[in-house]
């Protein structure tokens, strides 16, 4: 399974201060929000009191409400306010939501879906030529694809395919050796 991995959940220009954001990926649903500092969360989008659907929420005083009974989850997971308990009121531990690691880079806020401890998580990977004088992204484009997240994986690793199926391209002959592997300890690309 392709779970302990980074994963763009969505652009940062496109979660605000005051409205969650829903993200699916891998077929599983979550919610994005930024908290009371503006740091982006990622959060399962499943709210353990009566399961309601925390994206169709809002942000309240940096937490994700539930738009059902309006229970408020802080960027951990953990449930920090119940609006029909007094102030007084003590919160059960079990009330609390998977929470996700987040870095915010390049523009796109990233989850870490995977259970790994963050020292054996594998690093995000780095551009760096991201804010070198002179070099600029041209845009970044999100498209969905009508297909099995893993079949999608294979084809973007397949080079091989490219000569038979996008024929576009002309008449290419795919020669190994044209090719210049590069490797570290998580990655292999050409």
């Amino acid at each position: 399974m392709y779970i302990n991995f980074w994963y763009p959940v969505c652009l940062s220009d496109e979660l605000g201060i005051d409205a969650p954001l829903r993200a699916q990926i891998l077929g599983l649903k979550f919610v994005a929000f930024r908290d009371a500092e503006g740091d982006a969360r990622v959060l399962a989008d499943t709210c353990v009191h009566r399961g309601g659907s925390l994206s169709k929420g809002r942000v309240v005083n940096g937490r994700i409400a539930c738009p059902y009974h309006g229970w408020q989850y802080g960027g951990s997971g953990k449930c920090q306010h119940i609006p029909v308990l007094e102030d007084s009121g003590k919160i059960p531990a079990r009330a609390k939501v998977d929470s996700y690691p987040v870095i915010e880079r390049y523009g796109v806020v990233f989850a870490f879906l995977g259970d790994l401890p963050e020292e054996e998580r594998p690093p995000l990977l780095q551009i760096p030529e991201w804010e070198t004088e002179g070099w600029r992204a041209s845009g970044l484009v999100i498209f969905e694809v009508d297909a099995y997240f893993e079949r999608s994986i294979e084809n973007g690793l397949d080079p091989v395919h490219n000569e038979f199926v996008h024929t576009l391209q002309g008449n290419i002959q795919f020669r190994p050796g044209d090719m210049t592997l590069f490797k570290d300890d998580w990655i292999t690309g050409i």
